[in-house]
């Protein structure tokens, strides 16, 4: 050995004395009891003395590191949070050692790096992306492993087996001897354990049985430490007869059954982050954009094996990513049997959930009934009780399964550990829909007429009350929406038409007049009551107050009525709330201020220096541009500037809707949602060419809401409609061209607009917009003009005219955000 070679080993061997000094220099009797099989005291004692002329492994060392961290925890010294980071640098500096003295690893070196038994019936290893912190948390478990088992538990397809055979790449290090079991059968686990006892006993035939390869495998040190991974186990009964009894190794289990929470340390597999699948996607497919990429994620909803057989079909078809959308929307089951993923992944995801509804039907027949009347529901909010049979008794093999709650909450535990149904906020259930249209798509046209049928009766039976209560307009909204997924409208059993009826008159009072007339079967004269006619509790239709023509009040201000449906709008989220530039009156007080002050600067020329707005679009048409960056400027650092008194945003953040629609620039309401513990997505309109890239459809949920900026966001400067020219060119923009999550956004839903000056330019951009969206229900406008004298009766009567002649249906209330917010809870607590 050279000097230069000896200095380097000793510098290597010094550092591994300060990490022992570093955790209180525990006894060498202490680490070997924390990991005897790779620690021996006497290796220890040479090791750190110095006296061992040649490197050690990386398995002596890699023991040795993670031994003195262990102890350190138990005696309250944390040399790292990040133990895995921490080990990966001693393994670099291992590296560097070896590169010193000129070779890579010596005989003894690669003997001791990897496993002395590696086999089984592991899968084949494919390009593995992704998932950096599912794999560090899966290495912690691992390493910090007793006497139970570390357990990853999914659904089928969301890559456990992937991530365990990736487990064993980065670390086979770490064993002696590496096993892989088939798990799924008692025949396969036999057959696998007896061929590890064959090589255990080098060729012998005294350890075909399971215990005596158990025995082997614990009472030879030469096999210590091992590592055996159960793949695709079943219910923990089933599996602990082939457990070894002591852990004088690791045991890894890949399981769909959530019962090996009770008896396992569980890692939680779920679906990919976007991320995660944007960047696997963009590896299996040449030359698809990220936001091609997003927008098959979004379709698939990131599950993990979709992802990977969406890639392969895509490369090998050369299809474009939006024609693979939307042929999977078409032909979900065919698209998903088609050219099944690459070998590291195995069967597709179609095959899986196929075996996953085989696999119901044998053992938990009642599930399968639960599933498929769930596939005809509202999938993003299922009520348990919904799921439990009313007072319309059904027919059939199904009956028992809904009359017996227990047999129902069975149906769901079932479904909940197979990853079929997944517990939402609120104890709801809910149901991804591309395996939703799967399970329709299985079904005869026989038994889809059948099962909807089913639903139809689920629904009528359900406790409702009446819809004149104001007490159950809620309970109303939530069987409205399962009612239009099972298109319950059509259904003319005369048990089910009573509940029709119901329905009609539910969406009469919210003046919903397509939906009345569509389940009454006939076109109905809808009418309003007159304004100032109060709403009891309890109001029989028989008894309504004398009818007023409905388009003799378009526009009106607010009644009873419509703070009736406004509560319960609020608290279901069967609104789109449109949020205005002046939410909070202490802020807009401030930028009108702002507004008055840029305008001297700007010798800005007309007699509204009080509107910000028209101050901005004088200054953009300036030669030089300082004065329009200036003031955008101070107008960013006044939004920023925090307002403890205004909880405008707070209430907004509260509402569960799907979307919200913004004319402000900043990002105020983005954070009050992230508050909130929801993830929005945001998304401009593309209103310039150079803003017409592909951008991803979305399917926004409550979890998950959409975000428009209409005219524009900071974050994104070419987006920010700013001048007069910029207004024109937005307002002449084909809207039909837009993404059309933004479009159902603007449509689906009634509008809470609020925040909004009438007097403002954004204010008129947003209504003319407006008037070319089509929705027969009643919108809510809150309206407020903050300069002296405010709204006058003359003014309030042109206001209602132009929302008039812009043929919306809006009821106006005349008042900031902050008043309407406070007037609104007020009557929801009196209501309560």
């Amino acid at each position: 050995m050279s000097a230069g070679e000896d200095e380097s080993l000793q510098a290597f061997v010094a550092g591994l004395r300060d990490l022992r000094a570093q955790v209180g220099n525990p006894p060498l009797r202490e680490l070997h009891r924390l990991n005897p099989s790779r620690l021996p005291s006497s290796t220890l004692h040479d090791l750190l003395k110095g006296a061992r002329r040649r490197p050690p492994s990386w398995t002596l060392v890699d023991a040795f590191v993670r031994a003195c961290l262990e102890y350190g925890r138990q005696h309250g010294v944390e040399v790292t949070r990040d133990e895995a980071a921490y080990v990966r640098e001693w393994l670099e500096r291992h590296g560097a050692l070896s590169v010193a003295r000129g070779q890579a690893h010596g005989p003894e070196d690669a003997e001791d790096s990897r496993p002395q038994i590696l086999g089984g019936t592991p899968p084949v290893r494919g390009h593995f992306s992704g998932r950096s912190a599912l794999m560090a948390q899966l290495a912690t478990e691992m390493g910090a492993q007793t006497d139970w088992p570390v357990c990853l538990i999914g659904p089928g397809g969301h890559g456990k087996t992937q991530l365990a055979a990736e487990y064993i790449h980065k670390h086979a290090s770490r064993y002696a001897t590496i096993w892989w079991i088939r798990a799924e059968e008692a025949a396969l686990i036999r057959t696998d354990m007896a061929a590890l006892g064959r090589r255990l006993d080098h060729g012998g035939h005294d350890a075909d049985s399971v215990p005596e390869t158990l025995k082997l495998l614990c009472e030879d040190a030469d096999n210590v430490p091992w590592l055996l991974v159960y793949d695709n186990a079943g219910h923990p009964d089933t599996l602990r007869r082939f457990l070894p009894p002591a852990m004088h190794g690791h045991v890894l289990i890949t399981s769909r059954d959530r019962a090996w929470y009770e008896v396992a340390v569980p890692v939680d597999v779920g679906v990919f982050t976007r991320e995660d699948s944007v960047e696997l996607l963009a590896r299996r497919v040449p030359g698809i954009s990220p936001e091609e990429a997003a927008e098959v994620a979004e379709e698939i909803g990131d599950l993990p094996l979709g992802i990977v057989q969406a890639g392969s079909y895509m490369r090998s078809s050369g299809l474009p990513a939006g024609e693979y959308v939307a042929r999977l929307r078409e032909q979900p089951g065919r698209m998903l049997d088609q050219h099944p993923p690459a070998a590291d992944y195995g069967a597709g995801l179609a095959s899986v959930w196929n075996l996953t509804f085989e696999t119901l039907g044998q053992n938990h027949p009642e599930a399968l009934h639960l599933l498929r009347r769930c596939a005809f529901m509202r999938p993003e909010s299922i009520a348990r009780g919904l799921l439990r049979q009313g007072s319309l008794p059904l027919w059939g093999e199904s009956s028992a399964v809904f009359g017996d709650p227990m047999l129902v909450d069975n149906a769901i535990a079932a479904l909940t550990s197979y990853g079929l149904l997944r517990m939402a906020r609120g104890g709801t259930l809910q149901l991804h829909r591309l395996l939703q249209s799967m399970v329709r798509e299985r079904l005869t046209e026989t038994e889809r007429v059948r099962v909807k049928h089913d639903v139809h009766r689920l629904l009528a039976g359900a406790e409702c009350g009446e819809p004149e209560n104001r007490a159950d307009l809620q309970r109303y909204a939530e069987l409205a929406g399962h009612a239009e997924a099972s298109d319950l409208a059509s259904c003319d059993d005369p048990d089910v038409r009573s509940f029709r009826a119901k329905l009609t008159r539910y969406f009469g009072l919210i003046s919903d007049v397509d939906s009345a007339e569509r389940y009454a079967g006939v076109a109905l004269d809808v009418t309003v009551r007159p304004a100032g006619t109060a709403v009891p509790d309890r109001v029989q239709a028989s008894a309504a107050a004398p009818a007023v023509r409905r388009s003799s009040a378009l526009a009106r201000e607010m009644e009873e009525d419509d703070w009736t449906r406004l509560i319960y709008q609020v608290a279901t989220g069967d609104c789109t709330p449109i949020v205005g530039a002046d939410v909070s009156p202490r802020k807009a007080a401030r930028i009108r201020a702002l507004s008055w002050e840029l305008a001297d600067r700007l010798d800005y020329p007309y007699a509204d220096a009080w509107n910000f707005e028209s101050v901005l679009d004088y200054a953009v048409t300036l030669p030089e541009r300082e004065g329009a960056e200036e003031a955008m400027a101070a107008l960013r650092h006044e939004w920023e500037q925090p307002d403890e008194e205004d909880d405008t945003y707070v209430f907004l953040a509260e509402i569960p809707a799907t979307s919200y629609v913004t004319t402000a620039y900043h990002d105020q309401l983005k954070r009050a949602l992230l508050q909130a513990g929801r993830d929005p997505i945001v998304k401009v309109p593309p209103w310039r060419p150079e803003l017409s890239r592909s951008d991803p459809v979305v399917a926004p949920t409550p979890e998950r809401p959409l975000v428009c900026h209409l005219i524009g966001a900071y974050e994104m400067p070419g987006s920010l409609v700013l001048s007069e020219s910029d207004r024109t060119r937005f307002m002449r923009a084909d809207s039909r061209s837009w993404s059309p999550d933004i479009i159902e956004a603007l449509v689906t839903y009634p509008f809470l607009m609020l925040g909004c000056n009438p007097r403002s330019s954004s204010y008129g951009l947003l209504m003319s917009f407006l008037s070319g969206m089509r929705t027969p229900r009643r919108n809510t406008v809150a309206l407020h003009d903050p300069e002296p004298g405010g709204m006058g009766a003359a003014a309030k009567k042109y206001q209602l005219s132009r929302i008039r002649r812009l043929n919306m249906r809006a009821s106006v209330y005349w008042g900031d955000a902050h008043a309407f917010i406070t007037e609104l809870s007020h009557r929801r607590e009196t209501s309560a």
